[in-house]
């Protein structure tokens, strides 16, 4: 599947040209990790996961989008679970994908670095499970395209 920046809906669902967002595609970084979860605009650049840090308190990723893209997200209420669990599955595995392949949190030496490191989990998340994961995003994007 090839995949291509979307539109997502308006930022503080205010509906003017300035105010929409749009999702970057996936994209292979550096030779080692995936780059996904981009958002932003002419004035602004920001990641989906950063949506559920509103300054209060923590917020789950689906009420994290609800609150900034208000009824302009173009992802219906129907499919907005699946697509928030999307998005946090893509986030959760990256990490996994990151610590398992460095051996570590990467803060400094682990001493169960060796221990740590799992290539062969690291290859099935970046080659199979997170492909599969922005295959399914877009599956639900598609749905709203006009």
């Amino acid at each position: 599947m090839e995949y291509k920046k979307i539109f997502l809906g308006y930022e503080d669902g205010i509906k003017k040209v300035s105010n929409r967002v749009y999702l970057s595609p996936p994209s292979w970084d550096c030779g080692w990790y995936w780059g996904f979860g981009y958002l932003g605009n002419a004035r602004s650049h920001y990641h989906v996961d950063g949506l559920k840090d509103n300054g209060k308190h923590p917020l789950n990723l689906y009420d994290a989008l609800i609150l900034h893209f208000g009824d302009t997200l173009r992802v219906n209420e129907k499919d907005l679970w699946t697509f928030a669990e999307l998005f946090q599955s893509f986030y959760n595995l990256k990490l996994s994908a990151e610590t398992l392949g460095r051996g570590g949190s990467h803060l400094s030496n682990n001493p169960s670095k060796e221990d740590i490191k799992q290539n062969k989990a690291v290859e099935h998340i970046n080659k199979i499970s997170l492909p599969s994961i922005f295959n399914q995003i877009y599956k639900i994007l598609d749905n709203y395209k006009k």
